[in-house]
């Protein structure tokens, strides 16, 4: 039982335990050059480890003498190389403290040339568009392969065995070819897994005439959906700016700024008006003046007094735009009158 227990304590500690990785070197042999091996492909190491190889030769095992660091750390080594040595042996040892890790390596198909240079197009009169390049070994053991499209469509892919040009019959007229060639060492030689890069685009143009190149042409491609969408973009800012604009010049038309109560009656009449409030308003009509005059009874036994009697003359308004003037006149209450009146 207590056996039991002592595993069960064991597992659980253990738990969650990873234990260090072992590290991978992988060595690659640059354009028949030189040999870089790298074990940082992993991930950047998190110790620095020495690294011993023995130059393809049996039993015989050196530092490295050229390391390539990444962030301080050496995530790789530099070695020689002769024509020979790809059908050879290559091992490899890192050490760290008490560690050590050895493997071996055949660099035969192991190879990676550099992207082809010097493309050029050409239109003979068969017609025909002939592309021609220089690849970085000039050798029987390269081949290349070519991919063209016409005006930005797919990718057309042709293989070539050692040829150095490539001939397009009966290019069509108004369109645009763009050419990419890339190599790598080929089955005679020993055929590597690795394709060189793709070289750097080159354009042919048939609007622009005859043996025009244009590598600048390929960036243009790249950045004409940047600039349309830029375009239209700002487009679109400026329509939404000028929908806004023409909003508050309908909203302000149909429905007035309602004037501040805080304000003076003044700015309110401006407001109101959208006009200076210096402006005068005067009326631009005249009123005719209209004489009233005034009947009151007076009783037939009484006597009247002669300024009760008497009309009152009508009063000159002639000067002002006041309401009609008004005069008393007296009439002698008859039997009639009163009985009109009572009436």
């Amino acid at each position: 039982m207590k056996m039991v227990g002592s595993w069960l304590f064991l597992l659980i500690s253990l738990q969650g335990y990873e234990a260090p990785s072992t590290p991978k070197v992988n060595c690659l042999i640059i354009n028949l050059d030189y040999v870089n091996c790298i074990w940082s492909e992993q991930g950047s190491p998190e110790v620095n480890f020495t690294f011993f190889n023995n130059r393809f030769i049996k039993d015989h095992m050196e530092e490295c003498t050229t390391y390539l660091q990444e962030k301080s750390n050496a995530v790789g080594c530099r070695l020689s190389y002769d024509k020979s040595d790809r059908f050879r042996t290559l091992t490899t040892k890192l050490v760290h403290q008490n560690k050590s890790y050895v493997q071996n390596h055949n660099l035969k198909s192991m190879v990676k040339l550099y992207p082809p240079t010097n493309l050029s197009v050409e239109m003979n009169k068969d017609p025909e568009l002939n592309l021609y390049w220089n690849n970085s070994k000039n050798n029987q053991c390269i081949e290349s392969e070519v991919r063209y499209r016409i005006n930005n469509n797919k990718w057309q892919t042709s293989t070539l065995i050692r040829e150095q040009n490539y001939a397009v019959p009966f290019p069509l007229k108004s369109s645009r070819y763009e050419f990419q060639v890339r190599a790598r060492v080929n089955s005679i030689c020993g055929e590597s897994e690795f394709w060189s890069e793709w070289s750097q685009p080159i354009l042919w143009d048939s609007m622009k005439g005859n043996n025009i190149t244009d590598i600048s042409g390929s960036s243009m491609s790249v950045w004409k959906p940047v600039l349309s969408l830029v375009g239209a973009m700002t487009l679109f800012m400026l329509a939404c700016m000028l929908v806004y604009r023409e909003r508050e010049r309908l909203r302000f038309i149909l429905i007035p700024i309602v004037p501040n109560p805080g304000k003076n009656l003044d700015d309110n009449v401006e407001a109101w008006l959208h006009g200076s409030k210096d402006i005068c308003f005067q009326p631009n009509f005249t009123e005719r003046v209209c004489p009233v005059r005034e009947y009151r009874l007076v009783p037939q036994t009484g006597s009247v007094s002669e300024s009760e009697s008497n009309l009152s003359i009508p009063t000159d308004q002639s000067d002002s735009l006041s309401t009609c003037s008004s005069s008393t006149s007296t009439l002698p209450v008859t039997s009639e009158n009163e009985r009109a009146g009572f009436e």
